[in-house]
């Protein structure tokens, strides 16, 4: 299953796991003695066969190999985390979880649930390096904070949210750098009667990066909108401005004919076969449509252009990584092995095997996400929606914003309904 292809289902599993853990009480377990433990136990957002499964699979025989530590590991995929609440009740809880930050962080960094990992920073990996001298200071701090642990998250594979095209696309000589020269673009395939945005009208989280990129060029914040009860937030003139020009791509057709019929995936895999410009997602696009795309397609990709002030050019990034619920017993060998993955060696799979970007910079990306690695590496941080609560995303963000996406409503339509849908939901909340 591709990253993030599950959105849907998201949710379900943060509304499932929170209200589990919202009666549970569960206290941190002794430590004591743990650190000797010849084995560990650790759910995978994976499925057996999956690619990054393959790759943790040979690290997991390496790891047990060299120290004698058994993994007890659990094929769980995405929706790993649906069982971690009743299981840390049962006390029946997995030493180690993995995820992307904006899963763990409702479901258990906010509400305490998760231990402190910040010692896996000083384990050795190789080179007489330490984990954090591979992982880029970057990556942590852009996380929000977590109560009771200062670290709860150890990357080991990581995404951005980028505007992807053909390098060999003659309508796109230079990659563009501003909105301007992005519409300037947008018109000439118009012009040669080719579509500019492929975007799936299904995927409504998707198409929000749109608003949320050019929000934040702007200068506007989308965790002011969510954080305002009053909804007045969305009278901001950055917000009315973004609104603006999203509307200009729709009005003036480069999203082109149906697109607002369209379902997951026909938009990206005609992206793939050359018949739009460009697709803004994040980096596991390439994987997804790699038996799509036509012959001699380079993947290139440029992040998100600038609408006015040269400095907000931060990029999104979705960090996955190890955590460890609060009960974990087996602390010692569980962070010895989130260390020991951490390895050159092991960690090279990802981008090898898998086509996915990871934290070290030394661990070259796949060709076709080159530029997606150099845009991690090069360009300030940013976590996409501001890592807004993905109730309010859903219901008032995305729901809102799709009527101006898909032309059903005009800028000004959409300060007004989304005003009002904020409002509304926060009025409900009590």
């Amino acid at each position: 299953m591709p990253l993030l292809s599950s959105m849907l289902t998201r949710a379900t599993t943060v509304a499932a796991v929170l209200a589990t853990l919202a009666t549970a009480g569960c206290a941190t377990t002794d430590d004591s003695g743990a650190a000797n433990a010849k084995s560990f136990t650790y759910w995978s957002m994976w499925t057996r066969n999956e690619p990054q499964a393959k790759v943790l699979k040979s690290a997991i025989s390496d790891f047990t190999e060299e120290t004698g530590i058994n993994v007890d590991v659990e094929w769980q995929g995405r929706k790993s985390l649906d069982k971690v609440g009743p299981a840390m009740l049962s006390g029946k809880a997995p030493d180690v979880v993995d995820q992307s930050f904006d899963m763990l962080l409702p479901t258990l960094a906010a509400g305490g649930q998760l231990k402190d990992v910040s010692p896996v920073l000083d384990l050795p990996v190789d080179g007489g390096k330490k984990v954090k001298d591979v992982v880029p200071g970057k990556l942590l701090s852009t996380l929000p904070k977590a109560k009771g642990a200062r670290t709860w998250l150890v990357p080991y594979e990581t995404a951005t949210v980028s505007l992807f095209y053909n390098g060999k696309d003659p309508l796109v000589g230079k990659a563009p750098k501003t909105f301007d020269e992005l519409l300037d673009i947008c018109e000439a395939a118009k012009a040669k009667g080719k579509v500019c945005i492929g975007s799936d009208a299904d995927q409504g989280w998707a198409s929000l990066y749109w608003f949320d990129y050019l929000l934040h060029r702007n200068g506007g914040s989308m965790k002011e909108l969510a954080g305002d009860k009053s909804g007045a937030a969305f009278k901001d003139p950055a917000v009315v401005k973004s609104a603006r020009q999203v509307e200009t791509l729709v009005k003036n057709g480069y999203l082109g004919n149906s697109y607002d019929a369209t379902k997951y995936p026909e938009q990206q895999n005609n992206w793939a076969a050359g018949k739009s410009v460009f697709m803004l997602l994040g980096s596991w696009l390439p994987t997804e449509v790699e038996k799509f795309r036509k012959p001699g397609f380079e993947v290139r990709s440029v992040n998100f252009p600038t609408t006015g002030a040269a400095d907000r050019t931060a990029g999104d990034v979705v960090t996955y990584g190890f955590a460890m619920p609060k009960t974990a017993k087996n602390v010692g060998p569980a962070q010895e092995f989130m260390a020991f993955f951490l390895r050159k060696q092991q960690l090279a799979g990802l981008s090898s095997k898998a086509g996915n970007i990871t934290p070290r910079s030394d661990v070259p990306a796949p060709a076709e996400l080159a530029d997606a690695a150099k845009q991690l590496q090069d360009d300030p941080a940013r976590l996409a929606n501001e890592a807004v609560s993905n109730d309010w995303r859903d219901q008032v963000a995305v729901e809102e914003f799709n009527q101006l996406w898909l032309g059903k409503t005009d800028a000004e339509g959409f300060v007004k309904a989304a005003a009002k849908a904020s409002a509304s939901y926060w009025k409900a909340k009590g």
